[in-house]
């Protein structure tokens, strides 16, 4: 029987870091795999408008059924919520795998405050230049390139909307 040094390095794996030439093709709902800034800001983009339709469409349906049902949608907005949460927290995994930081840092969208922040970092930092211990660089599709795009403008625009949401009664004054 062999003795274990317990002061010994621990041996890697080092077949287990994908190569430089390969490109992620995992599933945009897999927690494992990548995502760029602009696949980030694009699936948030449809899972946020998707979020919207969907309970407009329940609670118009709703009230179209039975006017006095509406008091049964904040039960049913609650769970389709946690759905939209958990997908949200599935597309932060992949993001912070592009910048070779664990998903557990997902768990800061639940800490008031932080998840600013946390937000604000999952958008602008920048990724590892090619493969990282999670996977190769994922390839940005050209529509999630415009969606993207898209949706930095409506960041922009809110921003915009804050500051006037700010000032303008201040000027009134």
């Amino acid at each position: 029987m062999e003795s274990m040094n317990p002061y010994q390095a621990p041996a890697a794996d080092v077949s287990a870091i994908p190569g430089n030439a390969g490109v992620d093709e995992t599933g945009p709902f897999s927690p494992k795999g990548r995502f760029g800034r602009l696949s980030y800001i694009a699936w948030g983009m449809l899972l946020g408008f998707g979020g919207f339709i969907l309970m407009v469409l329940l609670g118009g349906g709703m009230a179209a059924l039975d006017p006095s049902a509406v008091g049964a949608m904040g039960p049913l907005a609650m769970v389709i919520q946690f759905a939209l949460l958990a997908v949200m927290i599935l597309f932060a995994i992949r993001r912070l795998h592009d910048f070779n930081a664990s998903g557990w840092w997902s768990l800061l969208f639940i800490v008031p405050i932080a998840n600013m922040i946390f937000g604000l970092v999952l958008v602008f930092k920048g990724g590892t230049e090619g493969a990282n211990r999670y996977a190769a660089p994922r390839m940005t599709r050209g529509w999630e390139k415009v969606l993207g795009y898209i949706g930095i403008g409506f960041m922009i625009l809110g921003v915009i909307g804050v500051i006037a949401a700010v000032l303008i009664p201040t000027l009134a004054s």
